[in-house]
């Protein structure tokens, strides 16, 4: 972790827009009595699953640079200006790296960002009216999953992609568990968290390895993601 938390922040922000495309999924339009700043449940938990706790900081990072490229989209669509508002959303996140991005810190950041775009609103004919409830929308979803591996008895690893991606731009080996420490072994007596796209490695019995990434979503009907071994490829 960087000594310097607000470098470490736009690095993080950087690799949130590249590798994250849950942004645009959740892209819902601004409703008739105005945009609420937290309608889309921003947590640890919903973005990171069961690394919610071991990401820490860096995690709270990701998070609220989800938090904010959503706003600036959203709020762009909801009538207001890009310059100003893309200020206002700089002074929010300001706040957040003086204060540690602490949950108090935030409400309070939360608040004064609410005074900021009222402000933009009054000199922005047709803007939306901005609010900030706290209410998620919809159900919270569930993100477990179970894993088999192919052959049975790999044991697997798994990190969120995007903190391996953050590792990397970091100079720090993501392959690497010591220095890039968000590795999870799985579990196998119960479903774990995955919240978006997954790196994982499995290592068998016989030394033979399988690397890859794989995206939750698609095994959500079926409930459980299979980690196959690929046969060598044929040589000439």
């Amino acid at each position: 972790m960087s000594e310097n938390p607000a470098a470490q922040y736009v690095l993080v922000k950087t690799v949130v827009g590249q590798v994250m495309g849950v942004v645009d999924a959740r892209a819902r339009p601004v409703e008739p009595e105005g945009y609420n700043l937290l309608k889309y449940c921003w947590t640890a938990e919903n973005v990171l699953g069961d690394w919610a706790e071991r990401a820490g900081l860096t995690g709270a990072m990701v998070v609220r640079a989800l938090e904010t490229r959503s706003w600036q989209r959203d709020l762009a669509r909801a009538g207001y200006p890009e310059g100003p508002t893309a200020e206002a959303v700089g002074r929010y996140e300001a706040m957040l790296v003086s204060a540690g991005f602490t949950d108090a810190a935030r409400a309070r950041a939360v608040d004064a960002l609410v005074v900021e775009l009222d402000g933009i609103r009054l000199k922005t004919p047709g803007a939306a009216q901005v609010r900030a409830i706290h209410r998620c929308e919809g159900q919270r979803r569930s993100l477990a999953l179970n894993y088999t591996t192919a052959p049975e008895d790999g044991r697997a690893r798994f990190m969120p992609y995007v903190l391996h991606q953050i590792c990397q731009a970091q100079q720090l080996n993501p392959d690497d568990p010591i220095r890039c420490d968000y590795w999870m072994y799985g579990k196998t007596d119960k479903p774990m968290s995955f919240a978006g796209e997954t790196v994982y490695s499995v290592l068998w019995l016989d030394g033979s390895t399988a690397n890859g990434r794989f995206d939750p979503e698609q095994s959500r009907s079926a409930g459980t993601v299979t980690l196959r071994l690929r046969p060598p490829k044929a040589t000439k």
